[in-house]
């Protein structure tokens, strides 16, 4: 799953990494989390401003759901572009 936020005059774009158990050739199986991989860049250009960042909930394990790393992904974008990016 992916999804773009509009935040100043850049682009989060939030993917998710489903995180699955290893199982002998199951692959139906539901993930058991999720990490957030945020990409930044500034709006109409195709260049990303900083490497991407790969985001675990605490205690490094992954999101329960999907909302929660969409919206810890947003929330970090948005933390990155407010103390490094934005003028």
């Amino acid at each position: 799953m992916k999804r773009n936020y509009a935040y100043r005059d850049f682009e989060v774009a939030v993917e998710l990494e489903a995180i699955r158990e290893t199982s002998h050739n199951v692959t139906l199986l539901l993930p058991r989390g999720f990490i957030a991989v945020v990409h930044i860049r500034r709006v109409g250009t195709s260049q990303p401003m900083v490497a991407p960042l790969r985001l675990l909930a605490a205690n490094q394990q992954p999101f329960a759901t999907e909302v929660d790393a969409l919206m810890a992904g947003f929330s970090a974008g948005q933390r990155a572009i407010d103390d490094a990016l934005a003028p």
